[in-house]
């Protein structure tokens, strides 16, 4: 496409999402298919370039702003099937855009500053306007975690998993922050259902290993927890939270008897009891531990392990004593 049709056609620059910087070459065009020909009715699209000499086609609501999924098309498409609308575009979808791009930043700036009603309002105007909106939805579902209202958040969290659009990476900071404030609350399952949204846009996000491994945590599941700690080292070893949290469990393994009796008691047999020394043992390395120091911590673990076994199999043969001679007694 020439400079020149880009100039005139491609005009428009959105306001910026918050932590990116946006520039994007958009405008508005229309088709009208022999259904549209026979309503006299035109069906109105945002049309962004992409990098490729393809193009994102997505709707214009009643609302005059583009809302729902996205479709792609060609070139040779794109020349033949759809028509320029500027007067449309200067006229109502600008506008539109904008306002909504204001209500949307004035919903993060009341959340930031912790207006949490004055937020819950922008984001609900901006809704009224595009229902589907990701950064709404998003902003809509924190705002409420953050009042304490989690049965409203769950129905917007919900939604969220059913918008094609909010699965891309640029949104995966959204994810995250969802994750973090639902973990606060003690809503593991759904952190780790939008931690794992967020792994699936970009799978080399370390960070987002680190929140999984300490929601496992803070939910009682060890194991899980030591597996995503490890990945995030293994990603960057760096870290020196990660680093820290590595540290920490170790110290817990060593020291804390009930989670050496989880590790390794007879209903998590041999094999598994085995798979997780592994695992401490790879976590250290990853986070810089020495490979000799690592088997000789893990092995002072195993043999803790099993003695606290043997102490449970003594104690329960114990119990078992004085119920029989009880038992006799009576």
């Amino acid at each position: 496409m020439s400079s020149n049709l880009k100039e005139t056609f491609f005009a428009y620059q959105p306001s910026t999402e918050k932590d990116k910087e946006v520039t994007e070459l958009v405008s508005v065009v229309s088709h009208i298919s022999e259904k549209d020909v026979r309503g006299d009715k035109k069906t109105y699209w945002l049309v962004r370039a992409t990098a490729d000499e393809m193009f994102e086609l997505q709707e214009i609501n009643a609302n005059h702003v583009p809302s729902g999924d996205v479709k792609i098309i060609s070139l040779a498409e794109f020349a033949s099937s759809y028509s320029l609308e500027l007067d449309y575009w200067n006229d109502k979808v600008r506008k539109g855009m904008d306002n909504l791009n204001g209500a949307l930043q004035r919903g993060e700036s009341h959340r930031e500053q912790g207006e949490l009603y004055s937020a819950e309002m922008e984001y609900e105007g901006a809704l009224e306007v595009d229902e589907d909106n990701v950064r709404a939805t998003f902003g809509l579902g924190l705002t409420y975690l953050e009042k304490g209202d989690v049965e409203k958040a769950q129905e917007v969290f919900s939604k969220v998993l059913q918008l094609k659009t909010a699965f891309k990476p640029e949104h995966k900071h959204m994810f995250n922050d969802f994750g973090i404030l639902m973990r606060k609350n003690g809503m593991y399952r759904e952190a780790l259902q939008y931690y794992n949204r967020g792994i699936d846009l970009d799978s080399e996000d370390e960070n987002l290993f680190f929140n999984i491994a300490r929601s496992h945590f803070e939910a009682g599941q060890w194991e899980d927890c030591v597996r995503y700690l490890t990945m995030c080292l293994e990603k960057n070893r760096g870290i020196e939270e990660a680093r820290k949290f590595c540290s920490y469990i170790i110290e817990k393994s060593v020291t804390d008897d009930d989670m050496l009796r989880e590790f390794g008691s007879p209903e998590v047999g041999t094999k598994l009891r085995s798979d997780i020394l592994s695992l401490l043992r790879k976590m250290q390395v990853a986070a810089g531990v020495d490979l000799d120091d690592a088997i000789e911590i893990t092995q002072h673990i195993r043999d803790r392990m099993i003695a606290l076994q043997e102490e449970d199999m003594q104690l329960k043969e114990i119990e078992k004593d004085l119920y029989n001679l009880d038992k006799n007694n009576g």
